[in-house]
């Protein structure tokens, strides 16, 4: 896809609320205040994809999620969106490779949860994976495609590593990929996150990005 101005985020149901992390048990909650970050986290995919949610959105990323971001690939400008019970492979995120987003150690994994149909809400955890990268520094990457996780609690990964690919397990209605920086994964503790190595799309080509990748931004790595 040429990289220009006119591509389109493929608006996914999480816009209106209909998809994104579930609300989990008491105990879960938001870091305002964590230590200095030390580890450096780059874009968990290759080429050009778009933020759909991000920090404290109001929508889904509220409460413990408060420090999480939705991503999906971009597409053409005019692409329409698979209906209600279209085939998941017709959604431009299912399927493809997510990526460990620094050197780390699995500190959680599940890989057979069942997918969603497009459009209808899921429950429960759904696939993802947890990586350790020091102490008090976690990613969290969900909703990940049934029997997909290609990692298992123990491994030791590298930055670009593959660990599963995007799915619509868990809660959410149609596919895309959560991340969330942690600062403790049980309980789930998410904290504010800056990425590096990445280029945002503006109307004048691209630039570097200034590590919080905002809502609406298309984003593509830089190195």
């Amino acid at each position: 896809m040429r990289a220009g101005p006119r591509v389109l985020l493929l608006m996914a149901a999480v816009l209106a609320g209909r998809s994104g992390q579930a609300r989990l048990p008491a105990g879960h909650a938001a870091d305002r205040s964590p230590p200095a970050q030390v580890t450096r986290l780059t874009l968990p995919f290759t080429g050009i994809w778009g933020v759909i949610q991000g920090f404290d959105s109001g929508e889904t990323h509220t409460g413990y999620a408060a420090f999480a971001m939705d991503f999906v690939p971009a597409v053409r400008a005019g692409t329409p969106e698979p209906p209600r019970g279209a085939p998941l492979g017709r959604f431009p995120c299912y399927g493809r490779p997510v990526l460990a987003p620094a050197d780390g150690t699995v500190v959680a994994a599940a890989g057979g949860a069942p997918d969603s149909p497009s459009h209808v809400k899921g429950h429960g955890d759904g696939n993802f994976v947890i990586l350790q990268h020091a102490p008090r520094e976690y990613t969290e990457l969900r909703h990940l495609a049934a029997h997909s996780v290609t990692v298992k609690l123990g491994d030791h990964v590298r930055r670009g590593d593959l660990i599963g690919r995007c799915g619509n397990s868990g809660n959410a209605g149609t596919p895309h990929l959560h991340i969330g920086f942690l600062s403790s994964f049980d309980p789930i503790v998410t904290r504010p996150m800056v990425l590096g190595g990445y280029q945002v799309l503006t109307t004048g080509g691209w630039r570097a990005g200034d590590g919080t990748p905002r809502k609406g931004e298309f984003l593509r790595p830089a190195d």
